[in-house]
């Protein structure tokens, strides 16, 4: 009898230990543990378009700019609109971004916007146009662009500008 209390002791504390071990590596390679975080994305699709003339504007470059980026951490993307201006972004951080979108212009007078100092429909927008080698580039930033995660939503970027004191 003594002897079974003796094996019934050691594989107690055997199974105890197994058990402190297994909680070890459970929490030692956990997704918080390596750095990582249960991180929540959605999806993003829409057009770059000019409401003044009911244009798509195909080949835009869309770059969503992480404000939070760090150096251990940098959620920004980046797409292209195709020949119809439709975009489109996979597994988007949820997060508050500001918005870059650039199109290139053959002459000044192609470009959508003729005005030194303008914004777009997009509260906090900046519009600026400047000459890219042989081009005109129009580029467009929207600040404090706030994407939640969850379903996939439409977002529409018209091209479109007005001057910087128009209501």
């Amino acid at each position: 009898m003594l002897e079974l209390n003796k094996q019934r002791s050691v594989m107690r504390r055997t199974i105890s230990q197994m058990l402190s071990i297994l909680g070890v590596l459970v929490v030692t390679f956990s997704p918080l543990a390596l750095g990582g975080e249960q991180t929540k994305t959605t999806s993003m699709k829409g057009k770059v378009f000019r409401s003044d003339t009911n244009q798509t504007i195909p080949n835009a470059s869309i770059v969503l700019l992480d404000e939070k980026k760090s150096e251990k951490q940098d959620n920004s993307i980046d797409t292209k609109s195709d020949d119809q201006g439709n975009y489109s972004f996979e597994n988007v951080v949820a997060g508050v971004y500001t918005v870059s979108i650039q199109a290139w212009y053959p002459t000044k007078e192609d470009a959508p916007c003729q005005l030194l100092i303008a914004k777009t429909v997009d509260k906090n927008s900046t519009v600026m146009v400047a000459r890219e080698k042989d081009k005109f580039v129009q580029q467009v930033f929207i600040k404090g662009f706030s994407i939640r995660a969850g379903k996939e939503f439409t977002k529409n970027f018209d091209f479109a500008c007005k001057s910087m004191f128009a209501k």
